[in-house]
């Protein structure tokens, strides 16, 4: 829980306490991507549960079921499963839900057509902690494992 903590103040400290922030995914905070990131990849439902239900403002039951049909399509790969998972699955870019060079990030593919691609610069979204992009191909030079949402 150490890194876990660690990594909550460190995210706090860039975005502050705001309860909501419009720019993340599914208008998550940025303390509640890490509660359901941590609880994702540990299994440990309750720690998010938990926050869900510390935070009145929050839909628990909502954010529950939602966690509860993305659990089991989370796997941790190695490197060459994670590049056969993007080639299989035609993935041309993926997005983390925390900093993409953290190994704990939760990665989703991105399916792109070609002048879409030409179009990113995913070395933009590095400056911030959460839903950074980056091609499959070159992040695993980076990495011996990854953790996937298999879509």
């Amino acid at each position: 829980m150490e890194k876990f903590e660690k990594r909550l103040t460190t995210y706090k400290e860039k975005y502050g306490n705001e309860d909501r922030q419009s720019k993340f995914s599914y208008n998550q905070s940025a303390e509640q991507i890490i509660y359901r990131n941590e609880a994702l990849r540990t299994g440990e439902r309750d720690l998010y549960a938990d926050y869900l239900q510390s935070h009145k403002e929050l839909d628990a039951e909502k954010g529950l079921k939602v966690y509860d049909s993305i659990a089991p399509r989370v796997m941790k790969l190695d490197r060459s499963s994670f590049l056969a998972w993007a080639t299989d699955k035609g993935i041309e870019l993926v997005e983390s839900d925390i900093y993409i060079f953290d190994e704990d990030a939760i990665l989703k593919g991105i399916r792109l057509d070609d002048a879409e691609m030409e179009n990113y610069d995913v070395e933009s979204s590095w400056d911030e902690l959460v839903h950074n992009l980056h091609k499959p191909e070159s992040l695993a030079n980076e990495r011996a494992y990854f953790w996937v949402l298999d879509e």
